[in-house]
């Protein structure tokens, strides 16, 4: 799946991911690159972006890894590790490289960096090959 076909499906799908606002801008063969664009209402009461919004990108951004092998995927395991806060900047960047694409599981290092290419979080993401 290109990242012009991950574009269009986001577009095309209601839900969750456009209401966040994740951007694909790049995906090859088990990789996959997205942009977060930072908005109030994303942040926690302290101005720092929501854990659960850096998560979600990871997760989406990994899971659009697995999606570019053209088979349906879902979680079935995550690690996520905070480094820093998610402050004074105005994207998240995530980058999903492939770690192992099996017949029944695929797993993905997904890293978190700022605009300022700072990493804020990493992780590593399981999903579940569906035939």
């Amino acid at each position: 799946m290109t990242v012009d076909e991950l574009k269009k499906r986001a577009q095309n799908a209601p839900g969750f991911i456009p209401f966040v606002g994740i951007e694909f801008t790049d995906a090859s063969l088990g990789y996959c690159r997205g942009v977060l664009t930072v908005k109030e209402e994303l942040t926690n009461p302290y101005g720092m972006v929501h854990g659960g919004c850096i998560f979600t990108l990871a997760d989406t951004i990994g899971g659009s890894a697995a999606l570019t092998h053209d088979k349906p995927v879902v979680t079935v395991d995550s690690t996520i590790h905070y480094l820093s806060p998610a402050v004074n900047t105005t994207k998240l960047i995530a980058e999903a490289r492939e770690i192992k694409y099996g017949s029944k599981i695929a797993v993905y290092e997904v890293n978190i960096t700022n605009d300022h290419g700072d990493l804020l979080a990493t992780s590593t993401m399981s999903y579940f090959i569906m035939e």
